[in-house]
C-alpha cells in the first residue's frame, strides 16, 4: 500500500518509514485447486498416495510470458514468489483464522525458479501436498521439483535477513525495477507518468505487468 503525501496525513505513515530497512518482494496470488478424489490422475500414476491435494495452475497465455518474467525477476536477485492455499476446507481456514495462523499453516510459497517447464506449447499446473518440501510439474508427464522455500519463516529467516538496504538504496533498487518494466511494456507510460514516487511507479509496473503485488518486509519487525 504506496500511499500518497496527501494519504500520509490522514493514514499516519508514510512510505519512507517502510523502505528504512525494508526488502522490496513481489507477490504473484495464485488460486489453488483442492483435489479430494483417489481418482485424480496425480493419484492414479503414482505421484501422491491420496488426497487431498492441490493443484496450481500456470498461466499459458503468450508462451507462459508470465512465469518466465518472474522467473527473471527472481534471477536478477529480487525477491518474487507464487502465494497459494494449502487448505483443503472451510472450517479449516476458520480454525486458522481464529488462530492466527492462516500465514502459517494455510499458505504455500513457491519460488519461480523452482519451476521448470518441460515447453511453452502445453498446459501445465502444479500439484502439491500441504507442507511438502516438493512438488509436480504436469502436462504430459509429471516432473518433481524440490521447493526451497516452503514458509514464510523460511522467507523471512533465510532470504530477506540479510538484504536488507536503507531508504535510499530501495529507491535506486526500485527506479531501476520500474524502468526495466517500462521497456517491456512502453504502452504503460502514460500510467506511470502520473505517480513522481519510484516506489509507487514500481508497484504500479509490478501490477500492470507482472499482475505482482509489491509490498516491504521489514525482516527486524516480522
Amino acid at each position: 500500500d504506496f500511499i500518497t503525501q496527501a494519504d500520509e496525513k490522514e493514514k499516519g505513515y508514510d512510505v519512507e518509514a517502510a523502505l528504512d530497512g525494508g526488502v522490496p518482494v513481489f507477490f504473484q496470488f495464485k488460486r489453488s485447486y483442492v483435489l479430494t478424489t483417489k481418482r485424480a490422475k496425480e493419484i492414479r500414476d503414482g505421484h501422491f498416495a491420496e488426497p487431498p491435494l492441490f493443484r496450481m495452475n500456470l498461466r499459458k497465455k503468450f508462451d507462459y510470458c508470465q512465469h518466465s518474467a518472474l522467473r527473471d525477476l527472481e534471477t536478477k536477485g529480487n525477491h518474487v514468489l507464487y502465494v497459494t492455499s494449502q487448505i483443503a476446507e472451510s472450517v479449516e481456514l476458520t480454525d486458522a483464522f481464529l488462530g492466527r495462523t492462516v500465514i502459517d499453516s494455510a499458505t504455500a510459497l513457491f519460488s519461480p525458479n523452482d519451476i521448470t517447464l518441460p515447453n511453452v506449447t502445453e498446459q501445465h499446473h502444479v500439484t502439491f501436498e500441504a507442507d511438502a518440501d516438493h512438488g509436480y510439474v504436469f502436462s504430459r508427464e509429471a516432473k518433481r521439483f524440490e521447493r526451497s522455500l516452503r514458509t514464510v519463516s523460511q522467507l523471512v529467516e533465510q532470504r530477506l535477513a540479510g538484504d536488507r538496504m536503507d531508504a535510499q538504496a530501495n529507491r535506486q533498487k526500485l527506479q531501476k525495477f520500474a524502468k526495466d518494466l517500462l521497456r517491456v511494456r512502453p504502452s504503460a507510460r502514460p500510467i506511470i507518468e502520473r505517480f513522481e514516487d519510484p516506489v509507487e511507479q514500481a508497484s504500479v509496473m509490478a501490477l500492470l505487468v507482472l499482475d505482482a503485488q509489491m509490498t516491504v518486509f521489514n525482516p527486524a519487525v516480522a
